[in-house]
């Protein structure tokens, strides 16, 4: 990891990485956003509940051009970003800032960039597959498919041990009651400090065995972990018999043509533009694109690379039903549970009721769903529109919140934000 200095005041860096978590699945997010979302006052709201998107207005593409300026340009610690829409008969690609600090090559908008949690999607819609054909079950515990030594005291809470009672089910909406790894600062002073690392999936379910007691029985509750993520993977090694990145490559990359996603960990790079890398991803000052212990921890539940392009690709043929066989398949994945005050987590999917909010700016926005990711990345899907939202802003420790974020894309394609100020 290398400093790259932006001007303003740099925190600790042990402070900052505690920011890493904001708004991992879209489950829990803090802070207030920089740019903020205009037009929020009553008059907003009521104009945002009878709007609908006009993508055939001909300023759109500015529009919304300038808005990723105003969230790069306004956004703190933020170097660059990258965004793509797509809706019946319009899709616009942009990008803005820099790439790469010691180049100053521009961000552009084929640049690939690191998903982190977005790809708990993906990991879900294999074992979905494998659900589907009949080689797991949603309620099967997981200790069917797991090693011993593994399961022995995973799961034990005010004294009771809950390991055998943990099914698949559990895992895939965070009800299994898991503590999560990259809540515990000692473990990101861990990814810090030892950033070469590679760590196994074992390896980070035996650090919270040791480290993080459950927060509740399994099924009682929500409680975002990484690690279960990582216990899916090994799962789908398990029912498959080949290595978590091959089974993506089959199951979802390779029939979807995403042919620029990749896990760098485990595979040779897919660069999106010849000699260029995926864009620079910061926390705060520090640059960590492609660090080993960030990439290896999160597994199954993050550590790829990918572009908007692609993801929307998935995200499209996703809201499309075609990935699976049977339908249904996937309307099971919309089995919400609660997670927060506005929204719901099913499996793999995360759903944002912004009526629901207190706000006004999110007010008469409705409902969206799909997956976040801890550096301000995002591909979310707009069912009332039929529009699909994917970006990022490469920043962990971006001090607002994805919900304004998202809310900001939205009221834009509306046409009910006030354009951006000059400068």
């Amino acid at each position: 990891m290398r400093r790259v200095a932006k001007g303003g005041t740099r925190r600790p860096a042990a402070g900052v990485f505690a920011l890493l978590r904001v708004c991992v699945a879209g489950a829990v997010v803090a802070g207030v956003l920089v740019v903020g979302v205009a037009g929020g006052g009553p008059a907003g709201a009521a104009a945002a509940r009878g709007a609908r998107a006009d993508l055939s207005a001909p300023d759109l593409p500015d529009r919304l051009q300038a808005m990723l300026d105003r969230l790069v340009r306004e956004g703190g610690n933020v170097r660059n970003g990258a965004l793509l829409i797509e809706g019946p008969g319009f899709q616009w690609k942009g990008a803005s800032g820099v790439a790469f600090a010691e180049s100053g090559l521009a961000m552009l908008p084929d640049d690939s960039f690191n998903l982190d949690s977005m790809v708990k999607m993906m990991t879900a819609t294999i074992v979905m597959k494998l659900v589907e054909s009949g080689r797991l079950g949603l309620d099967d515990p997981i200790a069917k498919h797991l090693p011993r030594p593994l399961m022995t005291g995973l799961h034990v809470y005010e004294g009771r041990d809950y390991s055998d009672s943990i099914t698949v089910r559990h895992l895939l909406n965070h009800s299994s009651g898991l503590a999560d790894d990259w809540a515990d600062p000692a473990f990101l002073n861990l990814i810090i400090e030892e950033p070469e690392r590679r760590w196994t999936p074992e390896a980070t379910v035996g650090y919270i065995k040791r480290n993080c007691p459950p927060h509740f029985p399994p099924g009682k509750g929500f409680q975002y972990s990484d690690p279960g993520y990582n216990l899916l993977g090994l799962i789908i090694e398990e029912r498959t018999g080949r290595p978590l990145h091959q089974v993506f490559r089959e199951q979802i990359l390779a029939p979807l043509g995403m042919n620029h996603t990749y896990r760098p960990s485990n595979e040779a790079p897919r660069p999106s533009a010849s000699g260029r890398g995926p864009s620079e991803r910061f926390l705060d000052d520090m640059e960590c694109t492609l660090v080993p212990s960030v990439l290896t921890a999160d597994w199954a539940g993050g550590g790829m690379i990918s572009t908007t392009e692609d993801m929307n690709r998935f995200l499209r043929t996703f809201a499309r039903n075609e990935i699976f066989r049977d339908p249904s398949t996937r309307d099971q994945m919309f089995r919400w549970i609660e997670s927060g005050p506005y929204h719901n987590y099913g499996y793999g999917i995360s759903r944002v009721l912004f009526d629901r909010s207190e706000k006004p700016g999110h007010a008469g926005l409705g409902t969206i769903w799909g997956h976040a990711g801890s550096s301000h990345c995002f591909a979310f899907y707009w069912p009332r529109e039929e529009i699909t939202m994917v970006g990022t802003l490469n920043q962990l420790a971006y001090e607002g919140s994805l919900y304004d974020t998202l809310a900001l894309i939205m009221r834009t394609l509306l046409g009910v934000t006030p354009p951006p100020k000059a400068g």
